[in-house]
């Protein structure tokens, strides 16, 4: 779930996506690239722009979709039948706001004395900053998923809307919704942070219980230096310990771990670190692992950061979190395209950062756009080792929000990825839904005998686990740039922009 700031530098990098070359022919015809897995299903359903993130419940995946142009034609979100995997069937599309898209969606059963049945939860923003869009957090009954009813919606109250967010009921009953509104802190000149804290016990009336930010409520001695920083600003929200805590992905500021088992009074844990040499610093989101012990940080950018045989894609951080108030770093890993290889060059046909990831056991599976879903085993957490691959093929562009050097927009994107019954789906944003199946021997490192060829070699890791070298350190004019080119928040980010301007002069 991609995004960033647009800075002067961004615009540019925003008009060469809207003039990108035309996709290349025969690019239909063209097969996913394979190593331990298997295709099941795929369904593109019809619509002008791209597709968002994934999410399932009982037999019904939920795509969401990416902004095109002012969105004045909206797309909605799909709900996809899966009792026949091999064959997905469009079933409904729903919170259609013209001016808007909403990338994110949520979907769950929850029981309340206020509603009873399967909860819907989308982020919605505006498409254009000057737009008439809705921005904030849209609630559907979609206990019959071909026909979703709105109940509600909450308007975030600043011109950037809900990017993304996680939902959950707490063994109290109580039902949150954990949203991030990234710049709500610029906006409202401090006064309104970007983590915002929802209860939706009842969903027919949700209300905002708090806000939270790490440069106004963090640490007392790191206030004001991340209040100067334009590159910290708060990407996702997702509840752990039963909704007792949550993390929040504060990008320059790293992942912020909060107790809120009083949700009107969040109180911060502790943070994952940077060090010094991490020159570029980009917490998108992260994933626990069933116990809460490790968590793994994703880190992205929309551009390799460097030249030549310095340039170098993100990467993911994995963190010992056994103590959440000093999180220690175990290793990082990234691909073979992210990072330096044998040739000590980067892949450029596309965009080879990380963007999310979800844990089951000791197997990460992990989006990496063009790089597509990555499988992990994380058995030792020191020692990342990929066990499986799947990469959509080249597709026609339907976004227009990803530009590869040389101004390609048809490569594999996959924004998103989940599990659902033993099978992975994957959202790509050019070609929809995609079905997969990682037939492992059922323990993580031993993967099950393959016709296709052996993965690609990636370096071996350092004194940490790492599986390339740090991109280097960037200049306030480099970050701004790669930032800018960063996907969701392109409009919200010259409102930021702007906003600070009116107050300087």
């Amino acid at each position: 779930m991609g995004w960033g700031r647009r800075t002067g530098l961004g615009v540019i990098a925003l008009l060469a996506v809207g003039v990108g070359p035309a996709p290349a022919r025969g690019a239909q015809e063209q097969s996913p690239k394979t190593w331990n897995t298997e295709v099941v299903g795929h369904l593109a359903p019809p619509q002008s722009g791209g597709f968002g993130d994934v999410w399932a419940h009982r037999d019904v995946a939920y795509l969401g979709n990416l902004r095109q142009g002012d969105c004045s034609s909206p797309n909605g979100v799909w709900a996809i039948d899966l009792k026949h995997p091999a064959k997905p069937k469009a079933l409904a599309s729903f919170a259609k706001f013209p001016g808007s898209d909403g990338e994110d969606v949520w979907v769950g059963t929850i029981r309340t004395k206020a509603f009873t049945g399967d909860l819907a939860a989308v982020g919605i923003q505006r498409c254009l900053r000057r737009g008439q869009g809705f921005a904030g957090l849209a609630l559907y009954d979609v206990t019959n998923p071909a026909k979703p009813k709105e109940l509600s919606r909450l308007a975030s109250g600043v011109d950037s809307g809900v990017h993304e967010m996680g939902i959950v009921q707490r063994p109290d009953g109580r039902v949150l919704a954990l949203a991030a509104v990234p710049y709500s802190f610029n906006l409202t000149q401090g006064r309104v942070g970007d983590l915002r804290i929802i209860d939706i016990t009842d969903p027919r009336r949700p209300r905002q219980v708090a806000d939270w930010d790490v440069r106004r409520d963090g640490p007392a001695a790191t206030r004001g230096q991340l209040a100067s920083r334009r590159d910290v600003f708060d990407h996702s929200a997702w509840p752990f310990d039963k909704g007792n805590k949550l993390f929040a992905s504060f990008w320059a500021a790293g992942v912020q771990f909060l107790d809120i088992s009083d949700p009107a009074s969040p109180k911060l844990i502790g943070q994952t670190p940077y060090r010094p040499e991490d020159g570029y610093r980009g917490a998108h989101s992260g994933w626990f692992n069933e116990d809460e012990t490790l968590f793994v940080q994703n880190d992205e950018v929309m551009q390799a950061v460097g030249s030549g045989s310095a340039a170098s894609w993100t990467f993911q951080r994995v963190f010992d979190t056994s103590s959440l108030a000093q999180p220690r770093l175990l290793s990082t890993f990234g691909t073979e395209s992210a990072v330096p290889g044998k040739d000590k060059r980067v892949a450029t046909d596309g965009v080879y950062s990380v963007h999310n990831a979800v844990l089951d056991g000791d197997l990460e599976y992990a989006a990496w756009y063009s790089d597509g879903v990555r499988v992990v085993d994380l058995s030792d957490p020191g020692r990342p080792t990929e066990v499986a691959w799947f990469v959509p093929p080249p597709s026609s562009a339907r976004q227009t929000a990803a530009t590869a050097q040389g101004g390609r927009r048809d490569m594999p994107l996959v924004w998103g990825v989940t599990r659902w019954k033993g099978l992975v789906l994957a959202s790509d944003m050019n070609s929809g839904l995609w079905i997969v199946r990682v037939p492992l021997d059922g323990k993580a490192g031993k993967p099950s005998p393959s016709p296709a060829p052996p993965p690609p070699t990636v370096p071996p890791p350092g004194p940490i686990g790492r599986a390339g070298p740090e991109p280097g350190g960037l200049g306030v004019g480099q970050w701004a740039a790669l930032a800018g080119v960063a996907l969701g928040l392109l409009a919200a980010g010259t409102v930021a922009r702007n906003a600070l301007k009116r107050r300087a002069s």
